[in-house]
Order: structure tokens, then sequence, then C-alpha cells
């Protein structure tokens, strides 16, 4: 018996250890057949969602304003939503804000210069506003004491801008001459109180519902503000009289040192017949508006040498709407350091303003010639002046006659 236990024992081993290799084998192989761990799948597919999404809220919060949805309703209010015109403004305004575009520009390089008479006020009204002011001052005003000659003079301007609505030069004295010598020995601070109080009272000739204060071009203004916010520096040049234009525009909050016109000789009060550089003033005296203007006017090519002069720095935008600013709109065109544009206004509106169908077809016919981008009055504007203001007729020769008798 022995014998045979002893045989037994080793095939009992043997036979349990295949067991034990089967059973090892088994699991092994079954463990191949199952599923890859499904603990980590989950965290595959979230990572990315919790990774990337921040980044992508961020982004319009640093966006430039002009980039962002623009709400034209309230930016805009007195445009035609799809006017051309603002699409090509609002387009380079964002390029030039977008600090991650090719185009962006320092704000301290976004210069936009605007004319004032026909392009951010009524130029009709019925002529340029500084004749209104010096038509006023001679043949209105009875504080004024005109000389004959400046009566002669006025009578006739008014007459023509009364019955055709058209500037008239009169023989003698040119336009700033008179402007000038109707105002001559006023501090600047008084003339500029004087020009305010006109612009506030009187009423623009050829209008219901308006004083010159309030006659200026609504949709202009907007463009104004909206470059303002875009931080554009904003210059008047105008070849009105500087002083003129100073007090015009100080409604708008155009600083003066940002008024480019047409200069009034500043003369010491105690002067006398010295020359300036011979006379020393002492600090009682002030300063006087002498006359005439500048013999250099502001105007066509004048407008870039001011520009050059006084800001230092050339236009990526201008504003014009006559011959007197082809200049000043191809100088911001022609900008060697950023590709600038030139906007101009033509007065193609018959029925809301004095416009003229022939003139603004030669008007468009150069504008297409030269590569600016037309504003038209009649298409791009919804309102000129705004609710309560109506176009009425010149008041003709029945009003004009009796002054220029």
């Amino acid at each position: 018996m022995r014998e045979k236990s002893v045989r037994i024992w080793p095939l009992v081993i043997a036979f349990l250890a295949g067991v034990a290799l089967a059973a090892a084998a088994a699991v092994l192989w079954a463990g191949r057949q199952q599923p890859a761990p499904q603990q980590e799948q989950p965290v595959q597919q979230e990572q990315p969602a919790v990774q990337e999404q921040p980044v992508q809220q961020e982004v319009p919060a640093e966006t430039p304003k002009a980039a962002q949805s623009l709400d034209y309703a309230a930016t805009f209010p007195s445009w035609d939503p799809d006017s051309p015109a603002l699409a090509e403004l609002t387009a380079f305004v964002a390029d030039v804000t977008d600090a991650g575009s090719p185009g962006y520009l320092d704000p301290a390089d976004r210069i936009a210069t605007f004319d004032m008479d026909g392009t951010i006020l009524c130029e009709k009204a019925p002529v340029y506003v500084d004749y209104c002011l010096t038509m006023y001052r001679v043949l209105d005003d009875p504080t004024f004491d005109a000389t004959d000659e400046e009566l002669d003079a006025m009578r006739q301007v008014r007459e023509h801008a009364y019955t055709e609505g058209r500037t008239f030069h009169p023989e003698g004295p040119t336009k700033h001459d008179l402007v000038a010598s109707a105002f001559a020995g006023m501090t600047p601070e008084e003339f500029r109180a004087y020009v305010v109080a006109f612009a506030e009272h009187v009423d623009v000739v050829g209008f219901e519902g308006m004083t010159y204060g309030q006659s200026f071009y609504r949709p202009m203004i907007e463009v104004m503000d909206y470059l303002r916010e875009n931080d554009f520096d904003v210059w008047i040049v105008s070849a009105s009289g500087r002083e003129v234009v100073r007090a015009i525009v100080s409604s708008l909050d155009i600083p003066f040192d940002h008024v480019v016109g047409t200069d009034v000789p500043y003369v010491a009060s105690g002067k006398g017949a010295e020359a300036a550089d011979e006379y020393n003033m002492s600090s009682d005296e002030t300063i006087l508006l002498g006359a005439p203007l500048a013999d250099v006017e502001v105007g066509q090519s004048g407008k870039p040498a001011a520009i050059a002069r006084e800001i230092g720095k050339r236009p990526v935008l201008a504003f014009g709407n006559s011959a007197g600013d082809y200049s000043m709109l191809n100088y911001a065109e022609g900008n060697p350091d950023h590709t600038g544009m030139g906007f101009f206004v033509v007065c193609d509106d018959t029925v809301r303003e004095y416009g003229s169908d022939e003139k603004a077809a030669d008007y468009c016919s150069v504008v297409e010639q030269e590569g600016w981008t037309a504003i038209s009055m009649a298409r791009d504007w919804q309102t000129i002046y705004g609710d309560g203001v109506r176009k009425t007729e010149l008041p003709g020769v029945e009003e004009a006659l009796p002054l220029a008798a």
C-alpha cells in the first residue's frame, strides 16, 4: 500500500498543476476578449470642451468697438442703414481699430478732417454762413455803423442771395475784406460771442424751423461722433474765417485748436501803425481782430498746406463737398503711411435742400474719376436737419430790392 501511495502523489501534483495552468490561461484569454476599460473615455471627451470654451467666450470682450456688431439705428439714426457710403466708412473704421488687423492704425494717427460749409453745415443758407453773418451785421444790426462801401456791397450780395441763392462778389472789396472789416476792433472773445448769438437767434433764410446754429447736417454730426468714439482726432478745415468757424462749431465740442481756417490778422490793442515785431504790448493791453483776412485762403491746395502746417500729419479720412476740397480728399487718399479715404457729400436733394441735379451729376463724375466715395443727400440720408425743419423758398426780389435801392 505504501508503494502505491508513493506512486499516486506525483500524478496528483501533476494533475493539480495542469488545472492551475489551464485556469490561468482561461483568465488571460477572457481578459483579451473584454472591451478596453471605460474609465478614461469620459475624460477624453470632456477635456477639449473644458479647455477651449473659455477662450472662445473671451474674444468678443477684446474686440475693438467698431469691429463689434454695430447698432446702426442707435449710432446712425439719420442714415439709411443700407447706405453703401456708410458701409464703406464703418468697414474702414473697423479695420483700422482692430489690433489684430494688418490695417490697424495707432490712435495718434487716426486723423479725420472735415470741411464746414456744405459738408457738415447748410451751405445754401442762402449763401455761405460767414457772408450771411456779415449781411446781418451790416444791414440789420442797428448797433453797427457801416460805411457806404460796406452798405453798397452787402446790398448787392443780399439781392443775389435772396433771388438766385448764389454768392455774388461785388466790385471793390473782396468777401474777406468785408467779413473782416465788419468786425475789426473786437477781441476774439467778443467776436465769438457775437457769432454764437447770431447763430442761436437768426433763422436760416429759405428754411422754416431752424436757426443758423441748428443748421448742421445731422448725418454728418453722427459720423463725427462715431469717429471720436473710435479714437479719431477730428479737425475742421474751412476756407471761412477761422474765428467764424470756431464760434459756429463750438456747439459740437470742437476745440479751438482743432479749427483750421483763413486767418484774421490779430493785433495788439496799443500797437498803432508800428510793425508787430517792433512793438511790445503791456500787461493791460489785449489782442484785437484786424482787417483784412489773410491773402492766402484755406481752399483747394491751401487746405493740405494748412493741414501740414497746423496738424503735422496727413489725414486718413477727409470729407468735403466742392472743388475747394478736392486737394484735401486726395491728400488723405494718397497718404503713404496708411491708405486713406475721401468722402464727397453730394447735394442732390431738391426736395429737402437746394440741390442741383446738373451740379450733382458733374460732382459724381469727378468722384468716380478720382476714386472717392460719394455720399448722396437724397439716397443716403433719411433726414437732413431733423423733424420740424422744412425747405420753403428764397425770399426773392420783394425783400431784397428795398435794401438794395
